[in-house]
């Protein structure tokens, strides 16, 4: 067969070659103005978080000012984003903007408080009632037969309590409808007495500290106890301890459902593990504490300042037992806030506000009372909730 040569078909297979690598040109262009782009973002963005986090406060101005609501007057504590108040006399639940949401009324003589995310248990020191509640509505209430001496509750109102009965300590769970999970006992002569328990925030972990004395000396353990699926399998729920010799141990928490720490004495431990935790990390320490604060990320402790340039120094440590902060302050503090990167610090007028790098981003005396604080996403932006009235603020 004979062949024809086409000169249109070879100028026609040219304008397919140029097109092609115009083409790719193209898409080769595109490709680097977005990574142009992404990295001018990421360096803009960097910028910002560097500018805001040297930024430095001065002033303030109140934005917007409500009336509060209160069905009891007494203790104020954060509920998640809402505000918990409690008293002798019952518990309430407000909003941001002072709105009643639900209230109850009891009567108990030493109620204490166990908070995490949106639910918590207040029970009756020595007696024995523990109401449960979350931030929408009381979910329940639990009766025990021995006076109560500590509480913790999980997210879901599982609460752990410590009973007393003489020379023998209980430890039940129960569940938010006031029905027993589980119960185990400590005695002095064995284990030793309980100075300290809390519970995962899935409520499948309990942590016990016990302090023990042997031969003269004090000597703690801090032991875990899992009372999910893996735990039925184990010898009294029993899944992991360690003892600590010259230590006292009157501090334990959990930050997350797979991260735990203690307190002693003389010692900051850290443990990981969802199921049988293992220890982590231990920082010693050469000073005493006054209190203990702690989020998901960090645990502050508060102490006096040994240099003299300040009343008070707080330490913030990183699960990795990473000194995250350190620095000194003199605010007469009745609470302390560890709210992602930032520490709010005050007392009844005084605030002051630090990144967790060590800047000191607002320090004065507001102009109403201060009860509780109610921080946002921004750092310059919050509320104070007084007795009588809630204050967004505007820092500038």
């Amino acid at each position: 067969m004979e062949e024809f040569y086409n000169p249109n078909e070879e100028k026609l297979n040219k304008r397919r070659e140029n097109y092609a690598d115009l083409l790719a040109k193209h898409r080769r262009l595109v490709v680097l103005r977005a990574l142009i782009a992404i990295v001018g973002l990421i360096l803009v963005v960097g910028i910002v978080r560097v500018v805001s986090s040297r930024k430095i406060y001065t002033d303030y101005n109140i934005k917007e000012t409500y009336s509060r609501e209160t069905a009891t007057s007494g203790n104020t504590l954060l509920l998640g984003r809402n505000i918990l108040s409690y008293s002798n006399d019952g518990v309430s639940c407000s909003d941001a903007s002072g709105k009643i949401i639900w209230n109850e009324t009891y009567e108990m003589q030493n109620p204490i408080v166990a908070i995490k995310g949106d639910t918590a248990a207040i029970g009756d020191y020595d007696g024995g009632k523990i109401y449960v509640v979350n931030a929408s509505a009381p979910i329940g209430e639990i009766t025990t037969n021995l006076p109560i001496r500590y509480i913790d509750v999980s997210n879901d109102g599982v609460v752990a309590a410590t009973l007393d009965d003489g020379d023998v300590t209980w430890i039940y769970l129960y569940n938010a409808k006031g029905e027993t999970i589980a119960y185990f006992k400590t005695s002095m002569n064995q284990s030793g007495y309980p100075l300290s328990v809390s519970i995962s925030p899935n409520g499948n972990l309990v942590c016990v500290a016990y302090t023990l004395a042997d031969t003269g000396r004090l000597k703690s353990s801090v032991a875990f106890f899992n009372f999910g699926e893996v735990g039925k399998n184990t010898q009294d729920h029993y899944m992991s301890g360690y003892d600590y010799d010259s230590a006292v141990v009157p501090y334990t928490g959990f930050m997350t459902s797979d991260v735990a720490f203690a307190v002693a004495d003389n010692r900051l431990m850290f443990y990981e593990g969802g199921q049988k935790p293992v220890s982590k990390s231990e920082v010693l320490l050469d000073y005493e504490i006054q209190s203990v604060y702690y989020n998901e990320n960090a645990v502050a402790l508060i102490s006096y300042d040994t240099t003299g340039e300040h009343k008070y120094r707080v330490q913030v440590y990183e699960p990795s037992g990473k000194l995250q902060m350190e620095q000194g302050f003199d605010v007469e503090y009745k609470n302390i806030l560890l709210y992602k990167d930032n520490l709010y610090i005050y007392g009844d007028a005084e605030l002051a506000i630090y990144n967790t790098s060590g800047v000191e981003k607002y320090a004065g005396t507001l102009e109403q009372d201060i009860s509780m604080v109610i921080p946002s996403n921004t750092i310059s932006r919050f509320s104070i909730v007084g007795k009588e009235s809630i204050a967004q603020i505007q820092l500038n």
